[in-house]
């Protein structure tokens, strides 16, 4: 039987796209699977998947890479942070162990919403080998309408969320660059803070933009919280980010 993998990230979309597959695609195995990173994502994450995998009624694969056991180690066995087109990590972690795991003829859902046309639109075009389903798109599901689905399922969405960040990938995401990111960062989870700043310093990766195209060091950064201002920047740790990098 053919297989369709879902791509589940620990993410409120990423879950309820699992579940709208394993409730709907039919004549195919479906497959909830996790590229794992949640050594370095909020302890909270272990709880939340294991919620999830009871919501859906089976256990969600994890797979890991080969070569490394975490951004830490990526970031320092190959000197490379992020830059204009992703971040390494991504690309180590969770790119090349599912180009590993898949097969050609696999099915792969993503949980991109009904408002990310654009992501799913540069996603088709750089991943022609793909064969691609975002059902969240095809049934009109908003990431809003993600938290509600959890909410009357009787989920709690994921610590990360409830602090106020709108995605919930590795603490300390290197693809941010906002004032407002890493002075949350710094309140919440100063000991990650720290790190990244003393990686990015010796690795030379200004990872905070004060000004349009103006960046600075971590450890530059002045010491007060700043507000959220403008356009929320994405940092979604998505299949689209560092694929440039293999």
């Amino acid at each position: 039987m053919s297989r369709t993998l879902c791509w589940f990230s620990n993410g409120a979309a990423s879950a309820v796209a699992a579940k709208f597959a394993v409730e709907n695609i039919k004549g195919s195995q479906v497959v909830p699977i996790c590229c794992d990173t949640r050594r370095d994502e909020h302890p909270d994450n272990y709880r939340f998947s294991q919620d999830i995998e009871r919501w859906l009624g089976r256990k969600i694969v994890f797979i890991k890479s080969d070569l490394y056991d975490g951004v830490d180690s990526v970031f320092e066995k190959v000197r490379y942070m992020s830059g204009v087109r992703g971040a390494r990590c991504t690309t180590e972690l969770k790119k090349i162990p599912r180009i590993h795991f898949a097969a050609p003829d696999d099915v792969h859902v993503f949980g991109f919403t009904v408002n990310e046309g654009r992501r799913i639109s540069e996603f088709k075009k750089y991943n022609p080998d793909l064969l691609l389903r975002f059902v969240l798109q095809e049934a009109g599901i908003s990431k809003d309408d993600c938290y509600k689905v959890l909410n009357d399922a009787g989920i709690e969405i994921p610590a990360m969320y409830k602090l106020g960040f709108r995605n919930n990938n590795c603490i300390g995401c290197v693809k941010a660059s906002s004032p407002w990111y890493w002075s949350m960062i710094r309140k919440h989870f100063p000991e990650v803070f720290n790190r990244r700043a003393a990686q990015s310093r010796a690795i030379g990766c200004r990872l905070v933009e004060i000004k349009h195209h103006d960046r600075i060091f971590l450890d530059e950064l002045p010491d007060r919280e700043f507000k959220q201002r403008g356009k929320k920047e994405n940092i979604s740790c998505g299949p689209e980010c560092g694929g440039h990098l293999i």
